[in-house]
């Protein structure tokens, strides 16, 4: 990632001590769409790294044995006993939507955050990390709002095919099996079993994720600008104005994209325990169909009776493996991809008009690899 000059430096060169924000970066309709191909690709790549933890989480959410259970012995016995292609069992639903469905997410995010930030200018210049959460919270839940329309019908079957195993004294059932079986016990209605159940797990994440990631960096890029700011008064050459960090520096992405991953986890977690049980009712937990009646509530107080506050957290060892290094690896390459189609599109209106009409099309790859 390239480093962008600190407009604290600039400003103390010209004897000025007011802090200038960072420009956070920005794209124009043409790179959100190349934005949202060259996301859609890298983070597909990532869910397909972590899916084996996928499946052992929602095999740990689906099961009501209260005991403490090993993640790597529940995948080692899941390769022994089925085979360690089981360990990807409901990948293929998943990436099927997976690509519409992040493109839209993706496209949504920025789009309901350029509209936000134009509507609601930061005219006071704050620079405040109350006003990221706000910004990026919006977005975040507008963004899953729309897109779980998408993916919730095949999140549904690819928690059915996870959890397979579990299901005694039943025939093995594909895809095409179980979303026959859904279509014809509930019509498309069927599809969308446990959607308010989805909501209500997806967009609290998703809102602290964004909103976590975006004030952390704030301020933790503030919190070094003012230490910047204080080495260059006293005439300094320290670490702070040697280095001077960007808001989009590897280490700031990192810390700010751990916190966002934590709390997204921890808030989201018992929403998203509910959600598993409602999808998995009618081919784990039959004798709670009556269960889909009562919705989101009556199941919540199921679980808090059964399995007490403990059952809200149930799989919390995978999906920390899995939500920690792919969460980190989503936001470096948000980071990456968005700041390289800046790059891109600045030097192209910056060219020459006798060569602008054949650079003007912004590729759907990342410029390291479209330049060769």
């Amino acid at each position: 990632m390239a480093t962008i000059p600190n407009p604290v430096t600039t400003a103390l060169v010209e004897n000025t001590v007011q802090h200038v924000p960072q420009k956070k970066v920005t794209l124009g309709p043409a790179n959100v769409v190349a934005y949202m191909f060259q996301g859609t690709g890298v983070f597909m790549c990532l869910d397909i790294v972590a899916w084996p933890m996928e499946v052992a989480r929602t095999r740990m959410q689906a099961s009501k044995d209260n005991r403490p259970q090993s993640t790597f012995k529940l995948l080692r016995d899941i390769a022994r006993t089925e085979g360690p292609t089981k360990l990807f069992r409901g990948l293929g639903p998943f990436l099927l939507t997976s690509l519409p469905s992040q493109a839209v997410y993706l496209g949504v995010y920025e789009h309901a955050t350029a509209v936000i930030e134009r509507n609601f200018p930061d005219r006071h210049n704050s620079n405040s990390a109350l006003r990221e959460i706000a910004v990026a919270g919006s977005a975040g839940f507008l963004a899953e709002a729309v897109s779980a329309f998408l993916y919730v019908p095949t999140d549904i079957i690819s928690q059915r095919l996870r959890v397979q195993s579990e299901s005694k004294g039943r025939a093995h059932m594909t895809s095409i099996d179980i979303f026959k079986s859904i279509y014809k016990a509930d019509g498309i209605r069927g599809y969308y079993q446990g959607f308010f159940a989805t909501l209500l797990a997806f967009t609290p994440y998703s809102v602290t994720h964004w909103a976590g990631y975006e004030a952390t960096k704030k301020l933790v890029y503030n919190h070094l600008a003012a230490k910047e700011q204080k080495e260059m008064r006293l005439k300094k050459n320290g670490f702070y104005t040697k280095y001077q960090l960007s808001q989009n520096n590897l280490f700031i992405v990192g810390l700010s994209a751990l916190n966002a991953a934590i709390l997204s986890l921890v808030i989201s977690s018992p929403f998203d325990m509910v959600r598993v049980r409602l999808q998995l009712l009618d081919s784990v937990h039959q004798q709670q169909a009556e269960q889909i009646q009562k919705g989101w509530w009556a199941m919540a107080k199921l679980i808090a009776k059964e399995e007490g506050v403990r059952g809200f957290f149930k799989g919390m060892a995978p999906k920390i493996m899995a939500a920690i290094p792919n969460g980190i690896g989503y936001l470096f390459a948000y980071e990456y991809i968005k700041e390289n189609l800046e790059s891109e599109s600045a030097s192209s209106s910056s060219s020459s008009p006798s060569s602008s009409s054949s650079s003007s099309t912004v590729s759907i790859f990342p410029p390291t690899f479209s330049s060769a």
